[in-house]
């Protein structure tokens, strides 16, 4: 991954990819976030994190239509999903700039999830920090927008004839 961010074109892992597979029945879009927060914590200057986040989407019957992955679906299909036929390049091409044309429609249901992950982060750290008698009313995590897209998989379907 770190060859795809300095190296670009010749790097070892690419930043976008798209393979054919039997792992999804519908065209599905696998998202690759980094994300950043403010931990503002009471009397102590505010401390910032920074996390991966893998979410993706399958493309429904409707144009635009979205069905949202759960987490742990897309996690499994970024880290199972296997090729299983070819495609030629035009066709890859035409796929990874449909994926990234589709950034503007899809970002505010990526802030949500974003936002809510800063959430359930900020009641994690109330609760350690309740269980050691510490501070928590000042405590709060927040986002820090917008994330950064560190790379697109498209999962194109097997289609049996």
């Amino acid at each position: 991954m770190e060859e795809a961010l300095t190296k670009s074109g010749a790097a070892t892992a690419t930043r976008c990819g798209v393979i054919k597979t039997r792992a999804v029945s519908r065209l599905s879009t696998i998202l690759l976030l980094r994300v950043r927060y403010l931990l503002n914590q009471p009397g102590r200057p505010p401390l910032l994190s920074e996390e991966v986040l893998v979410a993706g989407f399958t493309h429904g019957a409707g144009s635009g239509t979205r069905e949202w992955l759960s987490d742990a679906d897309a996690l499994r299909l970024l880290a199972g999903a296997r090729p299983d036929a070819n495609l030629g390049m035009a066709e890859k091409r035409e796929l990874v700039d449909a994926a990234l044309g589709a950034w503007p429609t899809i970002e505010s249901t990526v802030r949500e999830r974003i936002t809510a992950r800063a959430a359930a982060l900020e009641d994690s750290h109330k609760r350690v920090r309740k269980a050691v008698a510490l501070r928590i009313r000042e405590l709060n995590v927040s986002p820090q927008f917008p994330p950064d897209l560190l790379g697109i998989l498209v999962l194109q379907p097997v289609v049996e004839s």
